[in-house]
């Protein structure tokens, strides 16, 4: 019997009963299906996509880590020169939803993880954070990983150890995706200036074309005038007309040409859109009305000026204002809505001027091109497919933007955005 237990010793090596043999072995079970998980986690950390937004990758990262650590929150925290980008998970019906803080920090100095969790205990009061950093092998921190918790918790040592493993390896995967955005974004910024280039070689063109064109094409319109003194009347009569109007749609074209080019000056000045639009409704309310159009007017007089030239933020509404004509022709209920309001794109106030339509409006595969010079979607001899390209380049011009918003069959929003006219900025720049 003595034999026998010694040989149980020595298979076993527990100095104990059956029951505490069991006892033991069970708690190394789960000690190994714990490793095992945790081998798991880190498994799909390391496969996180590079083209995932970091929303997605905060979220992520919270639901991998939550499976073998206790937390309420996730904040994963990255360093964009003198922003601090915080994207904060939390749980939300079985998922982790994220949203984006951002802080500006005041200094250039590399921050320590005690300063950090000074930082974000400002940012989200009453929450207690664990945090590890995200540095480049040079030792450039880069970002932090944030555990936050409503009550204190003091992790294990072990688990201290597991999450810095942890950020290890979730440093690799994050280094790749900033390795993946910032070539994406080189490669589009050399597709924009290529575009540009070519834009630009199209512009010289247009304006040396415009230039030649414009002298036959006036001594053309001024002979048919006179032949047209003599003959007014029968088929010569209508010949000339035809001409002369064709003769006006081509110095039309030539005009578009040169503004597109911007080879034309142009006279600044402080303006109140109010007047503005009025003064264009003016101009072409009269063709909207007898083509059974309904024209509404939603205009905020309490609107800050702004500053440019009348004439071509003028020709920015009627090229809007005639598009709107031709999208809802044919339509039951034709209408047309131009108004004004204060809009915010990237953090900056512009004044907005806005032509809504409930016309045909613009297949998804058109959105991206009708901005692009000679494109149009309308039948021969009703556009030039210049509108819009010469509106773009005047809105740029301004320092503003000319944005789309269309869903086909049901309406289509065309909105100009100027900036707010500030009276000492525009002094100091003059």
């Amino acid at each position: 019997m003595h034999g026998k237990q010694e040989l149980i010793d020595k298979l076993t090596g527990i100095q104990s009963s059956r029951k505490s043999y069991y006892s033991e072995l069970s708690v190394i079970v789960e000690e190994m299906k714990k490793k095992n998980k945790q081998l798991e986690v880190i498994n799909r950390l390391t496969r996180l996509q590079v083209d995932k937004s970091w929303e997605e990758v905060s979220g992520y990262l919270a639901a991998q880590l939550s499976q073998i650590l206790s937390f309420g929150r996730f904040v994963l925290t990255l360093i964009d020169h003198s922003d601090l980008l915080f994207y904060i998970s939390e749980p939300e019906a079985g998922n982790w939803s994220c949203r984006l803080v951002k802080r500006r920090i005041l200094t250039n100095a590399a921050i320590s993880v005690e300063e950090f969790d000074k930082l974000l205990g400002k940012e989200i009061p009453n929450y207690y954070g664990t945090s590890v950093c995200l540095q480049y092998k040079a030792g450039n921190i880069y970002g932090f990983l944030t555990l936050l918790n409503r009550e204190k918790i003091e992790y294990l040592q072990e688990e201290l150890e597991l999450y810095r493993l942890m950020g290890e390896h979730v440093r690799i995967s994050i280094e790749n995706i900033l390795l993946f955005k910032d070539v994406s974004e080189k490669v589009k910024i050399e597709a924009q200036l290529i575009q540009s280039a070519k834009m630009a070689a199209l512009g010289e063109m247009a304006a040396g074309i415009a230039h030649e064109l414009n002298s036959p094409l006036t001594a053309i319109l001024g002979n048919v005038q006179l032949l047209m003194r003599d003959m007014k009347h029968g088929r010569p009569g209508r010949m000339l007309e035809d001409i002369y109007q064709c003769g006006l749609r081509s110095k039309k074209i030539i005009q578009n040409l040169l503004t597109f080019s911007r080879q034309e000056e142009y006279q600044l000045e402080t303006m109140q859109l109010a007047g503005l639009i009025e003064d264009v409704l003016g101009l072409v309310g009269y063709q909207l009305a007898v083509s059974g159009i309904s024209i509404q007017k939603r205009i905020d007089p309490s609107l800050p000026p702004v500053r440019g030239s009348r004439n071509q933020i003028e020709q920015v509404l009627i090229n809007l204002l005639l598009n709107a004509r031709d999208a809802v022709q044919g339509r039951n209920d034709p209408e047309v809505i131009v108004g004004t309001c204060l809009a915010v794109l990237e953090e900056r106030q512009f004044v907005s001027i806005f032509v809504s339509d409930n016309g045909v409006g613009i297949e998804e595969d058109h959105v991206s091109q009708i901005f692009n010079p000679f494109f149009t979607t309308k039948e021969n001899m009703k556009g030039t497919g210049l509108g819009f390209s010469v509106s773009l380049g005047i809105a740029e011009s301004h320092g503003g933007k000319l944005l789309v918003d269309s869903r086909p069959g049901e309406y289509t929003r065309f909105s100009f955005l100027l900036p707010i006219h500030d009276h000492e900025g525009v002094d100091e720049i003059e």
